[in-house]
């Protein structure tokens, strides 16, 4: 009787013992479920702000090539402008010179027409006292 009670208190125990650890081993491998889970969401977590970092990173260095590409492309059409107005300069210029050159010509011509002119009204007066003086010397002799 003793030694039944006995092993029925021992069995008892030992069903107890093995109920304990098993729920110390049901809550140490909860706790380590919990913990792998928290460093998988820590891990994920690090993984997004590294992926976030380097987009951001990748659209600024668009920007700065997007920027460098307008940039150039205002230089190309200042440079562009600047050709186009010296061109135009030079055009008006030669415009300017080539008027300048036709008025001088058109000065020159009206002041030899001038001296022309003169030149006849000279000659014109010579031949009119050379005339008069022939009809005084005609009349002269007749007289």
């Amino acid at each position: 009787g003793i030694n039944a009670e006995y092993g029925k208190q021992w069995y008892q125990r030992r069903v107890r013992e093995l109920e304990e650890r098993r729920q110390e081993e049901e809550a140490r491998l909860e706790e380590q479920r919990k913990a792998e889970q928290v460093e998988k969401e820590r891990r994920q977590r690090a993984e997004e702000a590294r992926r976030k970092k380097k987009r951001q990173k990748e659209l600024k260095r668009q920007e700065q090539v997007e920027k460098r590409r307008r940039e150039a492309e205002k230089q190309r059409e200042l440079k562009k402008k600047k050709i186009q107005e010296e061109a135009e300069g030079r055009k008006n210029e030669a415009l300017k010179r080539k008027q300048e050159l036709e008025a001088q010509k058109v000065r020159e011509l009206e002041e030899r027409r001038q001296e022309e002119e003169a030149r006849l009204e000279e000659q014109r007066k010579a031949e009119q006292v050379e005339k008069e003086r022939r009809q005084r010397a005609e009349e002269a002799r007749r007289k």
